[in-house]
């Protein structure tokens, strides 16, 4: 064997996955998300029984796009699934794509932007539209899904099978929607890019908490759609800009030995300038649509912390009022918690912990590490080590991220 594949065909699904999906689902056409995925899978499959014994090639996604194309046309041919293209037509389309790398394919980034749309389409059920473009297009399992949800994992399983069945059914095409359409269909789009680069800045599980491919596949996307001259809405740019300000610090989120660095010990000098002027602009370009959505918010909190020289010079009062705007437009638990972090900064620990023991039994939560660490950071700076213990024991006993895990560990022994 000449190497372990495992990880490296983890990583390709996260890269490749959705892309070389959404390429074969818009050539078999309408309802063949299913047999698409399944295909690639097979691919995937096939890659982790030869690799080992014959190496990994050259190019690697390469020789799996060819994988999946060559199952799609041997499947059709046998007949064991139905489409509206013929394994003949099928063929013929891919002809010249056999030596292509998707990965730098332009036209398959237009093919992922069409699924995300097709999976976001008013058709479908409203909550289970970003989970769809998530498994679909983001590679994202399940469980990753259910803790980005906040929710359990069979509701999860639930919602992708009734999606997808419902997606076949109506047959929606692979498809960037025109003006009139775009409106209900782009909320879940900017959302499923979100909660992509969420993933990237800040991984739930494995040993690295940046994914910075994820990251930049969301960004990529984020810039996309905000380029676009259909998809470019104030809403659109605005997430460029959270995206750009928030990504600009990714090369500051661990240290050297890949343990988390929060934002008061980040070196800012690490910080991508270029990024953070790009943000800067499309900030400003979203401000021309006359109106505020809470991308519009997060941008603005995002800018106020890339604004500030250091972390004592933050304006901590500009971002808390931006909070209270952002409770207003788009309320949920996680705002509530991170908003109590800046009331900290601004009234003191004691009446951030009144703010946070609002969202304490908030069932969403209870499995939400971050929860318990701010709470033990709140209740260390009151003075109250023995309690601090107690919710970093709490957030020690969830599922997290290594350099998460090695983070809290380390607060635990300055305790």
């Amino acid at each position: 064997m000449s190497q372990p594949v495992g990880p490296l065909v983890e990583d390709l699904f996260r890269r490749e996955a959705g892309r070389l999906t959404a390429r074969l689902a818009r050539l078999l056409g309408p309802g063949s998300l299913d047999m698409a995925e399944e295909l690639v899978q097979s691919a995937l499959t096939k890659a982790l029984a030869v690799w080992p014994f014959r190496g990994v090639p050259d190019n690697p996604a390469g020789w799996l796009w060819t994988a999946a194309r060559n199952a799609a046309i041997d499947a059709l041919r046998q007949r064991r699934f139905t489409a509206p293209v013929s394994a003949d037509d099928l063929a013929e389309a891919l002809a010249d794509e056999a030596a292509a790398d998707p990965a730098f394919a332009g036209e398959l980034a237009d093919d992922q932007l069409r699924l995300i749309f097709a999976c976001c389409h008013p058709a479908l059920p409203a909550d289970a539209r970003v989970a769809l473009t998530l498994k679909t297009v983001g590679g994202f399992g399940v469980a990753e899904i259910a803790r980005a949800f906040l929710m359990p994992e069979p509701t999860i399983a639930q919602r992708l099978v009734r999606a997808k069945a419902k997606l076949a059914e109506a047959r929606i095409p692979f498809a960037i929607p025109g003006p009139d359409e775009l409106p209900a269909r782009q909320e879940a789009v900017l959302e499923v890019v979100y909660l992509l680069f969420n993933e990237g800045y800040g991984a739930a599980r494995g040993d690295l908490l940046v994914r910075h491919d994820l990251a930049r596949e969301a960004i990529r996307l984020a810039d996309m759609l905000a380029s676009g001259p259909v998809t470019g809405t104030p809403e659109a740019r605005a997430l460029a800009a959270l995206l750009c300000l928030q990504g600009a610090r990714l090369a500051s989120r661990v240290d050297a030995d890949g343990t988390l660095r929060p934002l008061a010990e980040q070196d800012r000098t690490a910080w991508d300038k270029g990024m953070i002027g790009q943000g800067f602009r499309w900030l400003q370009s979203s401000l021309r649509g006359g109106h505020e959505t809470r991308w519009h918010i997060e941008a603005a909190i995002a800018a106020s912390h890339a604004a500030a020289p250091s972390f004592q010079e933050t304006d901590w009062e500009r971002i808390l009022r931006h909070y209270d705007r952002l409770m207003a437009v788009a309320p949920s638990p996680v705002v509530a918690l991170n908003r109590a972090v800046a009331v900290a900064e601004v009234d003191g620990p004691r009446a951030a912990l009144d703010s946070v023991e609002d969202v304490v039994l908030d069932p969403r939560l209870a499995r939400y590490p971050l929860l318990a660490a701010i709470r033990a950071e709140l209740h260390r700076r009151l003075g109250d080590t023995a309690t601090a213990r107690t919710h970093l024991a709490h957030a020690l006993s969830m599922e997290l991220s290594g350099p998460e895990r090695r983070f809290l560990q380390r607060k635990m022994l300055e305790l």
